[in-house]
């Protein structure tokens, strides 16, 4: 299998009372894997993994893998406050088939270096398939070191990292000297184009959620160095960005997903449904765009 490509961090998708919707979910992975994204990236942050109870995580991940179709696999976010959920979850998701994990460092409370470097071997050991280290300063509340990152990954303990931390330097700090063969994924949309032309493998991008073949284009377009198409479509992204932040995260992405492709949302609280101002300072902020999503949004 390979790690390149585009990977969505998938919406997790809820029932109109706040249970866990798994039909949902498994017709939203359905219509991912038919517009050739290469991997679903399961209970990440914008998949509100920390609002899922323990005993759904199952029932998601089957409903979820089961219905990846074609070659998109699935990679799950395993990433605790402890080390000892971590490795549980990680180990689930093996089991239920998922192609890798994704493993956000342990939040809240923040340990030391090597605590941090222990709890990425305990993962390492407890399963078979790649694990990716997330690089997410603004929700753990601290950083990964690229040192101790690219060291992991020299031994075989990191296959690669997902790196949102709003800035391309950051990315960059990832990138240089990063060990052969291992991969880094910019999960912020913004810097999917540039990213890729300094030596990323792909992107981990959450509009291609609301819109998913834009984003295959977009990577594809990269990734082949294609230049002028690749600025064309990343400033289509951007623009789309811009519309989601005119309201509340996540709420935004699963309202955009609506109202773009028709998908079943749901939510569950505090991440309510917008309100209807926020809902129409969406829609005034998207009307100018969507001539330019029409055409990646037809069937």
């Amino acid at each position: 299998m390979t790690l390149a490509g585009l990977s969505v961090p998938t919406v997790t998708l809820f029932a109109d009372d706040g249970a866990l919707d798994t039909g949902r979910n498994a017709k939203f992975a359905r219509a991912l894997s038919e517009a050739k994204v290469d991997h679903l990236f399961a209970l990440g942050s914008l998949g509100e993994f920390p609002s899922i109870d323990d005993e759904e995580r199952p029932r998601l991940l089957e409903n979820v893998i089961e219905s990846a179709i074609g070659p998109t696999d699935v990679w799950v976010g395993v990433g605790a406050p402890s080390t000892r959920r971590a490795v549980a979850y990680a180990e689930d998701a093996e089991g239920l088939g998922a192609a890798a994990v994704v493993a956000v460092p342990p939040y809240y409370l923040h340990p030391g270096p090597a605590a941090i470097e222990r709890y990425y071997r305990a993962i390492r050991a407890a399963v078979t398939i790649p694990l990716l280290a997330y690089n997410i300063p603004s929700l753990v509340g601290y950083r990964l070191d690229p040192g101790l990152v690219h060291r992991l990954g020299r031994e075989g303990i990191l296959a690669g990292v997902k790196d949102t931390s709003g800035s391309l330097d950051s990315v960059r700090s990832f990138l240089s000297g990063a060990p052969p063969g291992f991969v880094v994924m910019p999960g912020d949309d913004g810097f999917a184009r540039e990213a890729i032309r300094l030596g990323a493998a792909g992107a981990i991008m959450g509009m291609a959620n609301l819109v998913p073949r834009l984003c295959v284009e977009l990577v594809r377009a990269a990734r082949a160095g294609e230049e002028p198409r690749a600025a064309e479509l990343q400033a289509v992204v951007d623009a789309l960005v811009d519309v989601s932040r005119a309201a509340p995260f996540p709420a935004a992405d699963k309202f955009l997903a609506q109202e773009l492709w028709g998908v079943d949302v749901g939510y569950r609280a505090p991440y309510d449904a917008l309100a209807p101002e926020e809902a129409a300072a969406v829609r005034a902020r998207l009307e100018p765009l969507r001539p330019r999503l029409e055409p990646f949004l037809r069937r």
